[in-house]
Parts: C-alpha cells; structure tokens; sequence
C-alpha cells in the first residue's frame, strides 16, 4: 500500500528561497520585531508575491509566526538553532526522497529482476539526503553568514 505520491526532491527555487527568507530573519538584528514581506523581500532579492506564498507554507509548518496589523510581519517560530534545512525543504517541497520508487517488498514493488537491489539504494540515498540536511540548522547557517567556521557535526540524525 502506498500512501499518497511522494514527490522526488531536488531542493527547488521553491526550496532555496524558502531558506533564504528565514535565514533572513534569523539574521535581523531586532528579533522581537517581526519582519515585513517588504523588507524581506528587499533584503533577499526575492519576489514578494512568491515570498509571500513561501512563508504561507512556512507558517503552515509552524516555522514562522505572523503578526497582522500595523508594525506586523513574520518572526521564526523557534530559535534559528533548533530550525534544520530539512525542516525547512519539507515545509515547501515535501518528503525527502530522491523519487517515487516504492520501497522494497512491498505490493509487488520487487517483481523484476534486480529492481530491491536498486529500491534499496534508492531508500539509502533519501535516507542520506534527510540525515544531511537535518544536520544544518538556521543557526548553523547564521553563524556561517557572519564569518564564523561552520561546526563539524555527525550526519546521523
């Protein structure tokens, strides 16, 4: 039984500027004032009507709050330091899978000759790319950004 497609993931444009946006806003000096599309546009170069979309799914993740009204805008929802890059590609794009295989012994997924070899591999390479990308956090990310070494961390998460 499969449970919905699952969409193979290649961190998109989708992807790249929702982790420019937040790290955007983990980068702002003021972290208690939340942080307009505007300025946040203006500060990424990117696209506001599309930003706007992004941090509509962010905020659906629980990645970023929302203040409406005047002086309203978008603040992370957490410290940038418990926020991972795959949080963050999930958010926008999905499970992280390198493609819609099925897994290995189930529903027939193994009828052809050598194909469970190959779904094994294939379930070791999302299983590789997941364990990556959750061993960067936005904190990681914002103290790169200021000049600092990035810490060498174990990609088993």
């Amino acid at each position: 039984m499969r449970l919905g497609r699952l969409h193979s993931v290649k961190v998109s444009t989708r992807g790249d500027y929702a982790s420019r946006a937040l790290l955007s806003l983990a980068l702002r000096d003021d972290q208690a004032t939340p942080a307009s599309v505007r300025d946040l546009a203006a500060r990424t170069g990117l696209p506001r009507p599309y930003l706007e979309q992004i941090l509509l799914s962010l905020k659906g993740a629980g990645l970023v709050v929302s203040k409406r009204g005047v002086g309203g805008g978008y603040l992370l929802a957490r410290p940038a330091s418990l926020i991972t890059l795959a949080e963050v590609v999930v958010a926008v794009e999905g499970p992280i899978v390198v493609g819609d295989f099925g897994e290995p012994h189930q529903d027939g997924a193994c009828d052809h000759e050598g194909q469970c070899v190959l779904l094994g591999v294939w379930a070791q390479v999302s299983t590789h790319m997941r364990q990556h990308l959750n061993s960067f956090t936005l904190g990681d990310m914002v103290q790169q950004a200021l000049g600092n070494k990035p810490k060498l961390r174990s990609q088993s998460a």
